[in-house]
């Protein structure tokens, strides 16, 4: 009975330092991932328009037949 009691206390005091190193760590990780995203602005705005894109595709109008960028087909 006393080895199950212990080891119902030791997963407490595991449970405890997990909990410690997470509170200690979470700040320094979001200080982390602002200071990333002041540094990336552009990171935030990709999915946006990874998104938008999909919305839009099949695109309602039908692609270009001819190049008119190439001068022979500027007929």
């Amino acid at each position: 009975m006393a080895a199950r009691a212990s080891g119902g206390i030791r997963l407490l005091e595991i449970a405890a330092w997990i909990g410690a190193l997470g509170l200690i760590g979470w700040p320094t990780f979001r200080k982390l991932a602002s200071r990333w995203h002041v540094h990336h602005p552009e990171a935030a705005r990709e999915s946006a328009i990874d998104m938008s894109l999909k919305q839009t595709f099949p695109a309602s109008d039908p692609p270009a037949s001819r190049y008119v960028d190439i001068p022979v087909n500027r007929r």
